[in-house]
């Protein structure tokens, strides 16, 4: 079995370490931290976390992108579904992608 890529490990350590489980602030730091979901791509995992990550970011970018009346993107489908997402659905959101992590640092230290 393949270990995931040190840019992996690296660049989830970042956004795990901005998540938040506060109820009031989850959304918020979801919606600061969206870019990792599109920086970090699932070729990155091992075979046996890859689709977790497949996973994480198809349900983080399920709502699509948003347009205005005029067919102007206003927001990407990052975005646009946190947008949508309760706050109950973030922090679960943020409690995956901690548990992914924490998967990819037990990977790091059997090495």
């Amino acid at each position: 079995m393949n270990k995931s890529n040190i840019f992996v490990y690296s660049e989830l350590s970042k956004l795990v370490g901005s998540l938040s489980s506060n109820i009031l602030l989850s959304k918020e730091y979801l919606r600061s931290q969206a870019a990792y979901f599109n920086i970090i791509v699932p070729k990155h995992f091992s075979d046996t976390l890859s689709p977790e990550w497949e996973s994480i970011t198809s349900q983080i970018k399920k709502m699509g992108p948003k347009f205005d009346k005029d067919g102007k993107l206003t927001a990407n489908a990052i975005i646009n579904t946190i947008d949508q997402m309760t706050s109950e659905e973030c922090i679960s959101l943020a409690m995956r992608v901690i548990s992914l992590y924490d998967k990819v640092r037990v990977e790091f230290e059997k090495a």
